[in-house]
This record gives structure tokens, sequence and C-alpha cells, in this order.
């Protein structure tokens, strides 16, 4: 009789260790799934980040290209523009005529191994405009629009598709949610869809 109680005891504390054990993954997975609902949120609220800045940046250009004579180019300096960069500073040896004289000169060492990082900061960013003073890509393919991205926003296209349609003269910009971004530089519009909703400038 005493150990059909202890065996009937036993058998209670294991059946309540299962389901404590049931209760706590139950509400792992709970977090777990709230966790992964909310990456696309992430990613669809930074692309919409880029949105807001890619509209200022824009306005930005307009009012500059205005205030400079409307040229056909102009030139965007970004401080975080390749940021793996460093500049070396060299000291001259000094020149026969005038021994105590030094000169110092500042040489780019590119440790970037990023090719438009390097094609940016030899170029100096100078990005082209059309004739209304709106960005304008250099190549009339994919990669053009991933180079204006990086030019204008001077951030990196982390899980974003990129896709260039000839017909429309628009660049998109894809996020793995379908949230999107889409320029059409020859009117300077950029739209922003997020499901259902969309805004446009």
């Amino acid at each position: 009789m005493l150990k059909q109680q202890q065996a009937e005891g036993d058998l209670i504390k294991a059946y309540g260790r299962i389901i404590a054990i049931g209760v706590l993954l139950l509400i792992l997975a709970v977090l777990g799934m709230r966790h992964f609902n909310s990456i696309p949120n992430i990613t669809s609220k930074s692309l919409e980040l880029e949105h807001n800045r890619l509209l200022n940046i824009n306005a930005m250009i307009k009012s500059r290209w205005l205030s400079t004579g409307r040229p056909k180019q102009l030139l965007l300096n970004w401080p975080s523009m390749a940021p793996e960069i460093q500049l070396k500073t060299q000291i001259a040896p000094k020149s026969e005529a005038n021994p105590l004289a030094t000169s110092m000169t500042a040489q780019p060492i590119l440790s970037s191994s990023d090719e438009l990082d390097v094609q940016l900061v030899a170029t100096e960013n100078w990005i082209r405009l059309s004739n209304q003073g709106w960005p304008v890509i250099n190549s009339l393919d994919i990669k053009g629009c991933e180079r204006l991205w990086y030019q204008l926003l001077a951030t990196q296209l982390n899980n974003i598709e990129v896709s260039y349609h000839d017909d429309t003269r628009v660049c998109r910009y894809l996020a793995e949610d379908s949230t999107s971004l889409s320029y059409q530089f020859s009117t300077g519009r950029i739209l922003f869809f997020q499901g259902d909703e969309t805004n446009t400038k």
C-alpha cells in the first residue's frame, strides 16, 4: 500500500513536471512567433525611414540646383561615405632651396573592399541631374539604380531587391516583406508602397 502511494506520488510529480515544461515551451513559442513576426515590420520601417530621407535629400538637391544656376551635376559630400577609408599623412622631404620647410600631404589609403565605396570616393560623389533638377542614374540598368541609392543615401542595400523598369524609367527597391520604394528619376516622383497603403510625393 505504501509503495503504491509512493508510486502515485512520483507519477503526480512527473505529470507536474511535464505540464510545467509544456507551459514553458508554449510561452517560448509565443515569444518566438512575436519576435519573428516583428522582423518584416522592422524591415518595412527601415524602408519607410529611407523614403523620408530620400524625400528630404531630393528637396535639398533641387534647392541647391536652383541656387547654383541649374548645373548638370552636383557634388554631394557625405561624411559617412566609405567609413573604412583612412587618410595617411606623409611629410615631404626638405627641399634644397629651403631646408627648414616641410610640407604635409594627405593621401587616401583605400582599405575598403566595397567597389562602390572606392568609386564614390575617387569621383567625389558627383551626381548627375535632369533638366528639372532631379538626380538621375548613370546607366539605365539595375547597377545604375544601386549606385544612385548609394550616392543619395550612403547606405547599403541590405535585404533589398533592386529592379529597373525601362519603359517608365523607374528604379524600384523591394524589401522582403513586399514593402517597396520606387523612384521615377525623370519626374523626381517617389512612391512608397506598404500593403494597401501608398504614399506619393
